[in-house]
Formats: structure tokens, sequence, C-alpha cells
């Protein structure tokens, strides 16, 4: 009897074990809005994150892009600048490459070259120096003779002109001042002022093995008397420039006297310096003489036109525009970035012409003022300039 006494008591007991619909549904609901509220935050945090990444790259990629040209400016008019009086710069020059497709080609001598973009777009800077170390100056000289191959020097003999230098032959033929270049060859005629430079092949100094005449054409330069100048064995032309590929802006950089087509595509090879570099803008310093004595003492004007004579001109200050790769969901840049010089045209991401208000708050992948800018600019003095000048 006592057994069926406690029996109802256990299975009230049982009843009351386990949860309720109810008490389910309850915790259901309060893990979903834990999730999304997890999930806002690293919504958030990740958006942040990408931002952040995204302007780091711009910043790298400005900062690197603006050390490397600086120095490249710095050093143009090297080899050729020290002049005085005696001026090669604006003077034509004709060359020969027998490594490009078209081995005839000329450019203008100047230390820096500045060719404007249409309507704003990017610009395209050369800067043009020597790495020769032993001569900065020019070496005069009285003829070319011998089949127009040999050229023998008059002022302190052929000393520092070594076999493999490209050098620069500034003479008149006429009334007119011609420039060319030409690769020494041969520098141990007795006479010890005459170089060669022939056809054909020469081993240059401390190498191993012989190679072909790069520069040199068959014919030689037809100048009675003028000036050397020694641009040592690699002589640089530069030429920055902003390219698209596939569909991204990079700042690029091509040797126009080192002519290479590793990929056979026909054009000089170009090293790219970083992407997202989307805009290059570049001016001349023009020196003027603002104290009246006749000498050219400090800037007098910028200007984006090159002067009539590229000898005055004594400074370049340019700036790039680095865009960050992260599309915002908002408009975060409202106005064109600017430089010294003013401001930049800005274009739609794909290149074509700005057709975007940037009004909408949505996201718009196309639209410039969905994105962040950082601009470098600098004042680069042409120093080799400066000093070449001085009387």
């Amino acid at each position: 009897m006592r057994a069926f006494t406690n029996f109802p008591r256990a299975l009230g007991a049982a009843r009351e074990r386990g949860l309720s619909l109810v008490e389910i549904l309850v915790g259901v609901l309060i893990a979903m809005i834990g999730i999304v509220v997890i999930f806002s935050v690293l919504a958030v945090a990740e958006s942040r994150k990408r931002t952040t990444a995204a302007g780091s790259d711009a910043q790298t990629a400005g900062a690197i892009a603006l050390f490397s040209m600086e120095r490249d400016l710095k050093q143009s008019g090297y080899g050729f600048g020290t002049f005085g009086t005696k001026s090669p710069i604006n003077c034509l020059v004709d060359a020969y490459d027998a490594q490009r497709p078209t081995p005839d080609f000329d450019f203008p001598l100047a230390p820096v070259m500045i060719t404007q973009g249409a309507g704003g777009a990017p610009d395209t800077l050369i800067a043009f120096y020597g790495n020769s170390p032993l001569i900065v100056a020019g070496k005069s000289f009285t003829f070319s003779g011998a089949n127009a191959k040999q050229t023998s020097s008059s002022l302190g003999g052929r000393t520092g002109l070594m076999k493999g230098d490209v050098l620069l032959i500034a003479g008149q033929v006429g009334a007119s001042l011609q420039c060319q270049l030409i690769e020494v060859t041969d520098n141990t005629n007795a006479d010890a002022v005459t170089i060669n430079h022939a056809t054909g092949s020469y081993t240059p100094e401390g190498a191993a093995a012989s190679v072909n005449a790069r520069y040199n054409k068959a014919t030689g330069p037809a100048f009675v008397n003028g000036f050397i100048y020694d641009l040592g064995n690699a002589p640089t032309r530069s030429v920055w420039s902003i390219q698209a590929a596939n569909g991204v802006p990079r700042l690029v950089v091509q040797n126009d006297l080192r002519w290479s087509d590793a990929d056979a595509d026909g054009n000089n090879d170009v090293l790219q310096v970083f992407d997202d570099v989307i805009d290059l803008q570049a001016e001349y310093g023009v020196a003027a003489d603002t104290n009246g004595d006749g000498q050219l003492d400090r800037i007098g004007a910028w200007q984006t036109a090159a002067p009539a004579d590229m000898s005055t001109v004594y400074a370049v200050r340019f700036a790039i525009l680095a865009r960050s790769k992260q599309a915002e969901k908002e408009k975060v840049t409202n106005a064109a970035p600017q430089w010294a010089a003013g401001a930049f045209t800005m274009t739609n991401v794909d290149g074509a012409a700005d057709s975007n208000p940037g009004d909408a708050a949505k996201g718009e992948p196309n639209n410039w003022r969905n994105y962040r800018y950082r601009v470098y600019e600098t004042l680069v003095p042409l120093r080799n300039l400066v000093w070449g000048n001085i009387p």
C-alpha cells in the first residue's frame, strides 16, 4: 500500500522535466539577435580594415613613386650640364641604336622634358643623364677623320674616355650646332688623343667578353670641331608616364636609350613602379635675371610650355595622385584633389570623362568621389644645370 501511495508524486515530478515550446522560441530569438549583432559588428570592422589597408597602400605607392622620380630628376644633366658658355643643350641629337626596331632616332638635348597630357590627362616626364665616374665636363675635339670613325681630343687628351662609354659629340656643321651619340670602341691609339667609334665587336673596359657596338652608325659625324661629353657606359633617358594594364592605372618608367623588348610586343619594355597612381602633372621652373646683373639667379616663372632655351630650366615641380583600391559605400571625396598648380582633372574610374554628379549615397564603383586620394608633390632643383651655368 505504501508503494501505491507515492506513485502520484513520482509521476508529477516526471511531467515537470524538459523545456516548453515557448522557452525554446525565446532562446532561438536571443541567439538570432546575437548573430545579427555579431555580423553587423564584423561587417563594420571589416569595412574599416579594408579602408585603412587601401589608404595605406595608396600612401605607400605615392611615397615610393615620389622618391623614385625625385632621385631620377636630381641626376638630370649629369655629364653634359656643366658647360659654362659652351652649351650643347637645345640641339637635336642624332642617335642610333642597333637594338631598336628602327635604329635611327633623335631627341632634343635637354636634362628634363615634359610632354603635357591633352585636356588635363597625365603628363610624361623625361630625365636625361649619364653615369661617367671620371668626366663631368666637356672636352674639346679637333676633327673626326678616318672615314669619320675616329675623333681626336685636343684638351687634356682622351683621359677618362673609356671603351664602352657613350659620348655626346656636339659640333658645328656650317652655322648650326649638331649633336650625335657615339660609342667608344678603342682608346689605345699611339697618339694618346684619338678614340675610335667603329661598328663591329670590341671588348669594353673591364669586361671579359666582347660585344657588338650598339650606338655607332656605319658613317660617323662630319664635325670639324666642338665638344665631347662623356655619358658613361649606361646613359639613361627615363620616360615616366601613367599607363593602364587590365584597367588598373600605374606609374611606369622606360629607358629610351636602353631599348629592350623581352615580351616581343614591339614596344620598349616598361618597369612598373606602383599600381593605382592615376595622375602625373609637372611644370618647368624657368630662371630669370631678377636683379639686372646679366645672370640667371632665381626661378622667374612656372610654366607648362617648354622654354625656347632649355638651359634656363633650373627646376621642375611635379605631383602624383594616388587612389585607394577600396570603393566606399558613400561619397568620401567632395572636390578634385589639388596641388601647387591647381586641381587635377578627374575622370571616371574607367578613364572616361566624369559623368557622375556624386550626389548618391549608395556605392558607385565608377565614381571617383567614392574613393580616397593622396597627393604627393615636390620641387626638384636641377643642380647640374645650376652649377653648369656658373661662369
